[in-house]
């Protein structure tokens, strides 16, 4: 008797553990003006029909849409049971208050119903700090009024309560549309009391000068919280709450003078040496050392007549000190000429914005003596077969000569179209293609650019790929001689 009575209380047990279940949450009741809402549908049970498409929720149209089906198992007493989970995310943006009416889908046969659900929007005030007792959201600026050019430092402060268990925190940072941003070193975490704190570091610097908004920091934060199944059992659920920080408000100030950069710094220099070999590359390294940043300066530029040159990208590394920036700028030139030559002094404008005052910072000149070389120029020297006294013949041509030598130059220049043109008509004809691998004249320079010492060949063809990098565009290359030489020196790297 009372192994029946046993049995039909198990029966009963698990018959109510195998009963569907649906359920909706949303991830915040009460949002602000332009927020948005996750509505989750969750059905659990063993034969569920599909969960409709839905379109919009009470009037306002659905922006995101996520959906899966995975197996749901639960265990009691050894006995395990196994379920189908279907889960249905919808996000949408409710412009004012309304009611998330009911939803219904058929599980084991049997049609389950979700409860409505109520969400209030509240108008936004500007610059209104949002946070709850357990998180928050907070921006310190270095400085509110600065200049144009100026870095200044954004330390935003993201604090949780300890005791809390959070599943997920989705972070915005600010959109910093005014300013150049750049986030600086990692995010620190450090504990206060009772609440963990995260600091994350931005450098910023203005566009354009005048009254410009920061715009806050937003977050939101899934607290791990247990929600009752149908059938006893518990599941771990998300409770998103949506926190900001304050907007700022800051004052960018333009400098009155002309400058080219902004900061507090020191200039150095090094060269290789004022005596070198003709045709051989000298090199010369500027530095700038000082508190602001570089990353957006250009840099000086060196254009000496009959002189190549050739500058490296810039270097440049920030590193913070406390909440001060310090930058490092480095620039490498390279000279190469087969005559003496003078390195000019260059003049870099520092606007200091501690002082209002413009530095003028000045690299040395160099006289560079080349050893072996001279200056190519134009011979005025005339070479015939008789000599011809040129101040008592002058601007005098013998027409019998003049004939021939314009016929020759007339013929060969359409000897040359008619070959040009039948070479171009082969290529087509049998669809000709250059044979082994590929390179582009950027990949050329850098492979025989420091091989330029092995040989003149190198050396005269580093040239040519420098002035066609320049824009020459009537320099020509023999491009089986620059494929041959890459080839070469490339399997020597």
């Amino acid at each position: 008797m009372i192994r029946r009575i046993l049995g039909s209380f198990l029966l009963l047990y698990f018959s109510f553990l195998e009963a569907g279940s649906i359920s909706a949450t949303i991830d915040s009741q009460e949002i602000f003006e332009g927020d948005t809402v996750i509505l989750t549908l969750a059905v659990i049970g063993k034969n569920i029909d599909y969960i409709p498409e839905i379109d919009e929720i009470a009037g306002q149209k659905i922006l995101t849409v996520q959906r899966r089906s995975e197996p749901n198992y639960i265990s009691v007493n050894g006995v395990t049971i196994m379920e189908e989970r279907q889960t249905l995310m919808l996000e949408f943006r409710p412009e004012h208050n309304l009611t998330i009416p009911s939803f219904s889908v058929k599980v084991d046969g049997k049609l389950e119903t979700t409860k409505p659900i109520k969400i209030t929007v509240k108008k936004s005030s500007t610059g209104s700090k949002r946070e709850s007792s357990n998180f928050s959201l907070d921006v310190q600026i270095g400085k509110n009024s600065f200049y144009l050019g100026e870095s200044v430092l954004l330390t935003v402060y993201f604090k949780q309560r300890t005791s809390v268990d959070v599943m997920n925190i989705e972070y915005q940072p600010p959109a910093f549309k005014d300013f150049f941003s750049k986030q600086i070193g990692k995010d620190k975490t450090y504990k206060k009391g009772a609440y963990t704190i995260q600091e994350l570091n931005y450098l910023l610097i203005a566009k354009k000068a005048g009254k410009l908004t920061l715009e806050p920091a937003t977050a939101k934060v899934a607290k791990r919280t247990r929600q009752r199944q149908m059938g006893g059992w518990y599941m771990d659920v998300p409770k998103w709450i949506k926190i900001s920080s304050p907007s700022l408000i800051v004052n960018v100030k333009a400098p009155t003078d002309a400058h080219d950069i902004v900061g507090d710094y020191r200039l150095t220099q090094k060269i290789e040496h004022t005596k070198v070999k003709a045709n051989k590359p000298l090199h010369l390294t500027i530095e700038l050392l000082g508190e602001g940043t570089l990353d957006d300066y250009e840099g000086v530029d060196f254009k000496i007549p009959n002189v190549t040159v050739y500058a490296d990208n810039a270097k440049v590394k920030s590193t913070l000190i406390g909440r001060k920036l310090n930058s490092h700028y480095s620039k490498s030139f390279v000279f190469i000429a087969n005559h003496d030559f003078t390195i000019p002094s260059k003049t870099i404008r520092a606007y200091n914005y501690k002082t209002g005052e413009i530095k003028l910072l000045k690299t040395k000149a160099y006289s560079i003596e080349v050893d072996g070389g001279k200056l190519v120029t134009d011979s005025s020297m005339v070479y015939t077969k008789n000599s011809v006294n040129l101040s008592t013949n002058k601007g005098v041509v013998s027409g019998q000569s003049r004939f021939p030598s314009l016929l020759a130059l007339f013929l060969a220049f359409v000897l040359g179209i008619v070959i040009t043109y039948f070479f171009k008509y082969l290529s087509h004809l049998f669809h000709w293609k250059p044979k082994g691998k590929s390179f582009r004249g950027d990949e050329a320079w850098k492979i025989l650019y420091p091989k330029m010492s092995e040989s003149k060949e190198v050396e005269e063809m580093v040239r040519k790929l420098y002035a066609i990098r320049n824009g020459n565009k009537k320099v020509e290359i023999d491009k089986q001689q620059l494929k041959t030489l890459v080839e070469k020196y490339r399997d020597k790297q």
